[in-house]
């Protein structure tokens, strides 16, 4: 996932999740350079699902994310085989 702001750009990997006082906390993969932790609550979650579903292009989205995987898989299969050099 790729989160974008004013203050950095980066490439968030999941790690592990954790239950902790009512909040779900997403812990970034260990592999990553700056350890991250998002803390998520039953409210987030509720606000998150309530614009999510009333956005038509999330719909779109769900509807179409079997093509958007494949195409995506295919896009970035091509780029690494691209990248490697040939014997």
């Amino acid at each position: 996932m790729k989160v974008k702001s004013k203050l950095a750009d980066i490439d968030f990997l999941f790690g592990r999740f954790q239950y902790k006082k009512d909040h779900l906390i997403v812990h970034s993969d260990p592999k990553q350079s700056m350890e991250t932790k998002v803390y998520v609550s039953p409210d987030d979650i509720i606000s998150a699902l309530g614009k999510a579903l009333s956005n038509p292009m999330v719909w779109i989205y769900f509807l179409g994310f079997p093509f958007f995987l494949v195409r995506y898989r295919l896009r970035h299969r091509r780029k690494r085989s691209a990248g490697t050099p040939s014997r």
